[in-house]
């Protein structure tokens, strides 16, 4: 058995699938995307300093 934090991780889905933006990182509980900002502003969540894909 081991110890710490992998082991208290199990099992628990934290981030599903993004309504506006589509990745993989909108927050259950909190109800904010962290790649988007979707639940949190009516503006997507971007940075000058961030690259364009």
């Amino acid at each position: 058995m081991g110890k710490g934090t992998p082991a208290q991780r199990g099992g628990k889905i934290v981030h599903v699938r993004c309504r506006r933006c589509g990745s993989h990182s909108y927050h259950r509980q909190k109800k904010v995307c962290a790649s988007c900002g979707f639940g949190d502003t009516a503006h997507r969540r971007r940075f000058s300093w961030a690259k364009l894909r």
